[in-house]
C-alpha cells in the first residue's frame, strides 16, 4: 500500500527521485548508444557493409540502448515500471531528435522519425516491463 498524504489524500510520490532515476537511465542509454555506434563504425570500416546492413545495425543499436534505458528506469523506480520505461523512451527520443536537428540543420520530419519514435518508446517500455 502506498503512503497517503493527510492533506490532499493523494499518493506520496517522490518526483525528485523519479526525475533523477529517469535522467540517470537515459544518460546510461546514451553512453551505451555511443559505445555501440563506435563498434558499428569499426565493423563498417573493417568489413565494408552495405547500406541495408548498416541500417539493421542502427536499428539494433537504438532498440538495445532503449531496452536497457527502460530496464534501468523500471528497476530503479520500482512501481509502474512500464510507464516509467515509456517515459524514458520519450525522453530518449526527444533528445535524439533535438541533437539530430542541430547536427544536420534540417528541420524536415520524415517517416524515419515516426519509426524512431516507436523503436524508442517500444524498446524502453519493454525494458521497463522486464525491469
Amino acid at each position: 500500500m502506498s503512503r497517503v498524504s493527510r492533506i490532499s489524500k493523494k499518493p506520496d510520490i517522490n518526483t525528485k527521485k523519479i526525475a533523477v532515476n529517469l535522467s540517470k537511465s537515459v544518460m546510461i542509454g546514451y553512453i551505451i548508444t555511443i559505445i555501440c555506434v563506435l563498434i558499428l563504425t569499426f565493423v563498417v570500416y573493417k568489413h565494408e557493409l552495405t547500406d541495408s546492413q548498416i541500417n539493421i545495425g542502427r536499428v539494433i543499436v537504438i532498440i538495445l540502448a532503449t531496452l536497457i534505458t527502460g530496464l534501468l528506469s523500471g528497476k530503479s523506480i520500482g512501481k509502474n515500471k512500464w510507464m516509467y520505461g515509456a517515459i524514458a523512451g520519450v525522453i530518449y527520443f526527444i533528445i535524439f531528435v533535438i541533437v539530430s536537428l542541430v547536427v544536420n540543420k534540417d528541420s524536415s520530419i520524415s517517416g524515419d522519425v515516426i519509426s524512431l519514435f516507436f523503436m524508442c518508446v517500444g524498446g524502453s517500455t519493454l525494458g521497463g516491463i522486464l525491469g
